[in-house]
Parts: C-alpha cells; structure tokens; sequence
C-alpha cells in the first residue's frame, strides 16, 4: 500500500510539473519561421548572430556569407518580414547550427537556436562554417538570441 501511494504521489508531482511547463510556454507564445537557407558552408568565419530589418543590409549580409558579390540574394520582402540569422563560426565538420524557436516576449523577440555535434561524428579533423538563416514576420521589437541546449539526435540503427 505504501508502495501505491508513493508512485501516486510521484505521478501526481510529474503531472503537475507538466503542467506547469505547458502553462509557461503558453504564456510566451512563439513566432512561426521560415529557413531561407542552412548549411555548413559560410565565409563568415566567426560566431555571429544578426538580425536584417532592409534590402541593403540582406545584400550586404548575403554577400559576406555567400563571399561572392555577384551571387543573388533570395528575395524577402522586408515590408512584412525580416531575417535572423546565426553563424557558428569555424566549428569541427560534425558541427551543426540551428534556429530552434522564436518567442515573442511583450519587450522583445528571443531567438532560440543550438550549436551541437552531429553524431555519429565524421571528417574529423576537417572544419566548417555552419550557419541558419530564417524569415519571420517584421517586428519592431528588439531581437535577442539565445543558445539552448538540446540532446543531440542519433540517427536509428541500421540507417
């Protein structure tokens, strides 16, 4: 009997932990987003988060990127949107980076993205320049960005 009431009880804590977590992230709702692009190849060479609300600056930030100015910018137009974009820098090969969610606090936009390992781990020893682009909605909220961590995926046996 004591054995039922003690797994009730901790059931009943899981349950209202739960709870709790959902509530909280019911109050910060989330913006939704839209890769533009993603990859392991950038030349902007060290760890950057951006944030682009006009055509000049998304040429100029694409041009950095890209490392080639005569490549064309995908279009966005920056009279309903804006970009955020993270770059993780020179990173091992099995470095990856991504946007992982947005919320919208009342002051402001919190980018939320991860810096990990892909696993399991290859080209060792080579380096990349991972980076995440996205478009969202404008807003005139400033725009700060925050690392999460988040437990690496593993791809399943035999695939």
């Amino acid at each position: 009997m004591r054995l039922h009431a003690h797994r009730t009880a901790l059931l009943t804590l899981a349950i209202g932990v739960l709870a709790s977590t959902a509530v909280s992230a019911a109050e910060t709702p989330t913006v939704a987003f839209v890769s533009v692009a993603a990859g392991e190849r950038s030349a902007i060479l060290s760890p950057q988060q951006i944030v682009v609300r006009d055509q000049e600056a998304w040429i100029a930030l694409w041009r950095r990127h890209s490392g080639d100015a005569s490549v064309t910018a995908p279009l966005i137009d920056f009279q309903t949107s804006m970009v955020l974009a993270v770059f993780a820098g020179r990173a091992p090969a099995s470095t990856t980076v991504a946007i992982v969610r947005i919320l919208s606090e009342p002051d402001r936009l919190v980018v939320q993205y991860r810096v990990g390992e892909r696993r399991p781990i290859t080209d060792a020893g080579q380096e990349v320049t991972p980076f995440h682009i996205v478009r969202v909605r404008r807003s005139a909220l400033r725009v700060s960005f925050q690392r999460v961590k988040t437990i690496p995926v593993l791809p399943a046996p035999g695939s």
